[in-house]
């Protein structure tokens, strides 16, 4: 009997289900195992993994299976009760400690021992890796032709032509990089799909249709990805959801190397500019790699802090024209010219999370699955910088 895995994807957060799906099909490829949908009726797409069954429980046999991932889930959330509840108490204890280390009465000894207390992790921390080795090792999941179909259909009730080559567009950054980067789309014949939040109104175009202003939708994006190109997309959500569509992704105004670094060989991704908030000078892309830069995160972490030492400045629109034109240049060649200093690049992200994760468990989490970070690729010109 083949090994069956369980899954029940919450289309209200398709790119957390998309990843769980495609993760999910490349494990019962490993194992030889099979797929289980539950509420098969209830998706709206199609999913046909490679070389994986795929199959919706019914009748008793759904019963019981709903049973066991009810019962599943509720001690995997007993657990992350557990979890958030020590880290709530390591927290305040953290608080109590720093609060005595400042206290004079106390003897030198003693408040220095508490500092360090205080500046420990906190016994062992579970995390729950980024598969990033399962998703490479995934193939086509979603059987799109549907879903191009009805996002050809909304899009045509905008004006734009079945015919016209699309790009699904996110930003939140200043209105004239965002303006420019769309212009620039335009000039190059695509039309444009504005989609995310954004607290301006755009300025009307024609080929670009603003999603911005309407409630968002959880399939929208979907239908849109399914449809285009490629995404522009500021957020990590948005890039996870473009690999389960197999749509080329970039990714703009990226905080941090580990978390953005793309999975699939045509995603790239562009690094913001970090700024020292106490001096007031921009850090390089090299203290990125740093244990003082994510020591920031750590310490937020353990003294609930909203607010670090570190702000961003966007990418500009000249950077962002760059990164495009290379997406351009990766679609038409099949991702084959991946220069040096890109390949460079990877390594030292790899090289560098085997430090950073024992200090941050962020690194830990976002990093490196068992060597491998992802076949995508740094944008060329911030790679260069770096060579």
């Amino acid at each position: 009997m083949r090994p069956l895995l369980l899954l029940r994807p919450d289309w209200s957060q398709p790119a957390r289900s998309g990843i769980d799906l495609l993760a999910a099909a490349a494990r019962a490829r490993e194992i030889g195992g099979t797929v289980c949908l539950l509420d098969g009726t209830h998706h709206p797409v199609c999913v046909a993994p490679d070389n994986v069954p795929v199959i919706t429980a019914e009748g008793p046999q759904a019963a019981w299976l709903s049973a066991v991932w009810t019962a599943t889930s509720a001690a995997r959330g007993v657990r992350g009760w557990w979890r958030d509840r020590t880290a709530s108490i390591a927290r305040e204890l953290r608080r109590e400690w720093r609060r005595r280390a400042g206290d004079d009465r106390l003897p030198f000894d003693l408040r220095q021992r508490l500092r360090d207390m205080a500046d420990a992790p906190f016994g062992r921390t579970e995390i729950d890796r980024f598969p990033r080795r399962l998703l490479r090792n995934a193939s086509t999941v979603l059987r799109s032709a549907d879903l191009v179909r009805q996002a050809r259909v909304h899009l045509a009730a905008h004006g734009i032509a079945e015919t016209t080559p699309l790009v699904t567009f996110e930003s939140r950054t200043r209105p004239d990089i965002a303006a420019a980067s769309i212009e620039f789309l335009r000039r190059e014949g695509y039309a444009i799909a504005w989609i995310g939040d954004r607290p301006d109104r755009p300025r009307a175009n024609d080929g670009v249709v603003d999603f911005t202003a309407t409630p968002r939708l959880p399939l929208l994006e979907l239908l849109l990805f399914a449809a285009s190109d490629f995404v522009v997309c500021e957020s990590v959500e948005l890039q996870q959801l473009a690999y389960f569509t197999h749509t080329p992704s970039l990714l703009i105004n990226a905080k941090e190397p580990f978390m953005a670094y793309p999975v699939p060989a045509n995603g790239l991704y562009v690094l913001s500019t970090a700024i020292d908030l106490d001096t007031a000078q921009a850090i390089t892309i090299d203290d990125m790699f740093t244990e003082p830069y994510f020591r920031d995160l750590r310490k937020r972490e353990a003294r609930g802090r909203r607010r670090g030492s570190f702000g961003y400045r966007d990418n500009t629109a000249e950077e962002l024209i760059e990164a495009m034109k290379e997406m351009r240049a990766g679609i038409a060649s099949g991702w084959d010219g991946e220069s040096e200093s890109q390949s460079r690049f990877r390594a030292r992200v790899v090289e560098a999370a085997a430090a950073l994760a024992a200090v941050s468990p962020h690194v830990a989490e976002w990093g490196p699955d068992d060597r491998f970070i992802g076949d995508g690729r740094l944008v060329r010109f911030q790679a260069d910088r770096v060579s």
